[in-house]
C-alpha cells in the first residue's frame, strides 16, 4: 500500500503550466522521469513543480519507492501527454527512475496508485496508457525496454488493493532550515546550491561564513521533513556536516 501526499500547485501558478481545469479523467496516462540522479526521487520532483518549473510541463503525480506525491487536482488539464487529448483527458503519472532509488518498488507503488485512481474515478484498466501511446515518445523507457514490461505493470495493477494511505500531516508545525558546513570557496557552495535548486527541487541560498560559504535551505514544516532534508543532503554526498535550525520567521519558502 503506497503512502500518498499533497504538495499542491497554486492556482495562480497552475494556469501558467496547463490547460486549466475540466479534464474529462478518461485516460491514467504513465510516465517516467528519465532522472537518474541520486536524489531526484518523488518529493524533489513534487517540490519543482510547487517552486516553479522552469519547463512548460506538469503532471498530476510523482510516484518512487517509498511515496506517492500529487501535484495538481485530477482537474487539471496538465502539459505531459504531448497531445491534446492526453492533456485534456489524461491523469498524468510520473515513476521515478533515480539511481538512488528502487524502480521495480516505484513500479509497485505506482500500480497501487492507478488502482486507486481508476477506482475513484471509473477509469477501466483498458485506459491505462503509456505516454507514448499519445505522443509516440519513448516513454515511460523503462518499461518499453522490458524492465518491467506493460503486461508485467497491469498485472500489478490487477493484483493492487485499489487503496492508499493518506500520509497524516505532522503535528510539528514548527518551520525548519537546514544548515550545510562550510565550503573553501564560493563555487563549492554554488555546486551544491545548484544540486538543491534543480535536482532536489528546493529553495535554497549561500551565504558566507567569515572566510568561507555555507549553503542555506528554504523552510521545511515539522522535524520529521527537515530531518529527511538533511538526510537528504548527507545520502547525496553534498556536506559532511548540517546542522539544523529553527525559522523564527513566518515566511513561505519551502
Amino acid at each position: 500500500m503506497v503512502v500518498t501526499r499533497k504538495k499542491l500547485v497554486p492556482d495562480v501558478q497552475a494556469n501558467e503550466v496547463s490547460y486549466g481545469k475540466g479534464n474529462a479523467k478518461k485516460y491514467i496516462v504513465v510516465h517516467e522521469t528519465d532522472n537518474t540522479r541520486t536524489g531526484a526521487d518523488a518529493d524533489a520532483h513534487a517540490r519543482l513543480q510547487y517552486n516553479g518549473n522552469s519547463r512548460n510541463a506538469s503532471w498530476h503525480y510523482t510516484v518512487d519507492d517509498k511515496e506517492a506525491v500529487q501535484s495538481f487536482e485530477h482537474a487539471w488539464r496538465c502539459w505531459a501527454a504531448g497531445s491534446t487529448t492526453g492533456n485534456n483527458q489524461g491523469i498524468q503519472v510520473e515513476v521515478c527512475v533515480n539511481s538512488d532509488g528502487n524502480y521495480q518498488k516505484a513500479m509497485l507503488n505506482a500500480a497501487e496508485l492507478v488502482a486507486k485512481i481508476m477506482k475513484d474515478e471509473g477509469i477501466p484498466i483498458s485506459n491505462v496508457v503509456q505516454h507514448n501511446h499519445f505522443s509516440g515518445k519513448n516513454c515511460p523507457s523503462q518499461m518499453r525496454a522490458g524492465k518491467v514490461s506493460r503486461s508485467q505493470f497491469i498485472t500489478m495493477i490487477k493484483n493492487a488493493s485499489g487503496n492508499t494511505t493518506q500520509q497524516k500531516p505532522s503535528t510539528d508545525t514548527n518551520r525548519y532550515r537546514v544548515l550545510t558546513g562550510t565550503y573553501a570557496t564560493k563555487q563549492a557552495a554554488e555546486n551544491v546550491l545548484d544540486v538543491l535548486k534543480h535536482r532536489f527541487g528546493w529553495v535554497a541560498y549561500i551565504e558566507p561564513d567569515e572566510a568561507k560559504w555555507r549553503v542555506k535551505t528554504g523552510t521545511f514544516t515539522g522535524m520529521d521533513a527537515v530531518q529527511a532534508g538533511a538526510n537528504k543532503i548527507k545520502t547525496a554526498k553534498l556536506a559532511q556536516v548540517t546542522k539544523i535550525v529553527v525559522n523564527n520567521i513566518k515566511d513561505q519558502d519551502s
